[in-house]
């Protein structure tokens, strides 16, 4: 789930994306795995739920079980592009392959092509780069990187394994890492590189220039000397490992990076650590260097941390660092909400400070969900002008939201109690997910909201700004009353968290 910056659907847009993972805090040590359930989707997924008036569910989409896949839909990440006048939406899965869906008509979306890569947890990078053919003319090539994760058996037969040996890379052997196609054209993907990764890749980043992978490996509890990742990509047909950042180490808790978002520039970047997050120079992205980790006793599991940079009512700008909380690793505690997001201001980059936190205010689970699960997971940040801005959300069962982030600078400067508001929601009785994001934001503030599903697989909603908003805007609270009055999770002892290990893994489970 790494983040880049904009997409080609408005090349005005100051889009800031971001990224996904679990664990558990003060649980780290406890054993056991939770199995996706492979049948949870086997029947038809339920076409109505509830939400607020201006946030409506459109289409469902589910994924074709891949050849040696054990999972329906398992939907994760989801990325967009635009290639050659059309849009398109790139969902990742478990053992499903990525999804390459059409959605320049959202109403009438389809599937147009499958990369047939069976592996977990196929999070999702887009990138471009101006190329030239064969007889020298200049053309725009869409790539897109997709993760293997360790601790399962992949699918070696499917077609980004064969691809991958063929072009003289060593996947089968290697076991672990990202494959990289060029999905230049949508109908048929086909792969161009493979950048392998001793731990594994449960996240990676693609940074602005296309020319750098970020990688989070999967050694997420048990490393005691964690570090990110650096390879350069420039040839694609000869990836090189370049170097690696030390991370800070914490005992008791995983301390590598879970998921990085790189500011519109690659100037910066931004790793969540489960433990920590840290705020990364990486003016140099062979050489990057830590300006600062953030250490937030009330944080149970770093999973994504984006910015957003916003003009308060002096004309000053401030730098916010959103920091989502996927406490126990996503495990079905039967609470809801679990997690929220933490807003720390990181203008003096060597001196980030705390403004509050946000969370839904619901409470209680959707009645016939599967795993109980109810905690903040990916989101994605839209600018919309020089001091609003948007972020949308997924909370697995708790549904989809859309927030309002345009107090924050009133919080900072002490003139709004309120920093972050909820606009809108949707929750489906058999809906479990992942991620949700929308590639663009229409003039008047409506968009399409796209929620990859690991039960469902792909649901389309339709965001109206001008229809009624969400009768309530969730929880906000400043650093001090979060500190006072923010509950513990009550996590049962035998918790199950999901999203580090694979199905033969060492402690077992199935993700």
């Amino acid at each position: 789930m790494g983040r880049n910056p904009p997409s080609r659907f408005d090349p005005d847009e100051r889009k800031l994306s971001m990224r996904a993972l679990r664990l558990a805090a003060a649980i780290a040590a406890a054993v056991g795995l939770l199995a996706l359930p492979a049948t949870v989707s086997a029947a038809r997924a339920q076409t109505v739920g509830e939400g607020s008036p201006n946030l409506s569910l459109v289409k469902n989409l589910s994924y074709e079980t891949a050849e040696g896949s054990n999972i329906t839909n398992g939907g994760t990440d989801i990325e967009f592009a635009t290639i050659a006048g059309r849009d398109y939406a790139l969902a990742g899965s478990y053992k499903n392959g990525l999804q390459i869906v059409d959605i320049t008509d959202p109403t009438a979306a389809e599937i147009v092509g499958v990369y047939d890569c069976v592996v977990q947890q196929g999070d999702v990078q887009v990138f471009e780069r101006e190329e030239l053919t064969e007889e020298g003319e200049p053309v725009t090539k869409t790539y897109v990187g997709y993760t293997m994760d360790t601790g399962y058996t992949p699918g070696v037969g499917s077609t980004c394994f064969t691809e991958a040996t063929e072009l003289g890379f060593s996947p089968k052997g290697q076991r672990f890492g990202s494959f990289i196609a060029d999905i230049s054209d949508p109908t048929n993907p086909v792969t161009v590189s493979w950048v392998p990764f001793a731990q594994g890749s449960h996240n990676h980043t693609v940074d602005p220039s296309g020319k750098y992978i970020y990688n989070s490996n999967s050694d997420l509890i048990t490393s005691t000397e964690p570090a990110i990742e650096i390879s350069d990509i420039t040839d694609l047909s000869n990836p090189r490992a370049v170097g690696e950042l030390p991370l800070p180490f914490i005992p008791g808790l995983g301390s590598e990076s879970h998921d990085i978002t790189f500011n519109e520039d690659g100037t910066r970047a931004y790793s969540a650590a489960l433990s920590h997050t840290n705020v990364i120079d990486t003016t140099d992205k062979e050489n990057p260097v830590i300006l600062s980790t953030i250490v937030d006793p009330m944080i149970n599991v770093h999973h994504q941390a984006d910015p957003v940079t916003l003009t308060d009512a002096d004309g000053v700008d401030h730098t916010y660092l959103v920091i989502e909380d996927e406490v126990a690793g996503a495990t079905g505690t039967g609470q809801c909400p679990n997690g929220g997001v933490h807003v720390w201001d990181v203008t003096d980059e060597t001196l980030p400070i705390k403004v509050g936190y946000w969370n839904i205010d619901d409470v209680g689970l959707t009645t016939d969900n599967v795993l109980g699960t109810c905690t903040a997971h990916v989101f994605d940040i839209h600018k919309q002008g020089p001091s609003n801005a948007v972020m949308t959300i997924a909370y697995y069962n708790g549904g989809v939201r859309v927030v309002d982030l345009s107090n924050l600078t009133g919080v900072s400067l002490g003139t709004q109690g309120v920093g972050m508001m909820e606009l809108a929601w949707y929750r489906l009785p058999d809906g479990d997910t992942w991620s949700a994001k929308t590639p663009a934001i229409e003039a008047d503030g409506s968009f399409y909201l796209y929620g990859n599903d690991l039960a469902r697989g792909l649901d389309i909603y339709r965001y109206t700004a001008s229809a009624e908003a969400s009768a309530n805007p969730g929880r906000w609270l400043s650093a001090a009353e979060a500190e006072l009055l923010l509950p513990k999770a009550s996590v049962p002892a035998n918790y199950k968290p999901f999203c580090l290990l694979g199905d033969d893994g060492p402690l077992g489970g199935i993700l």
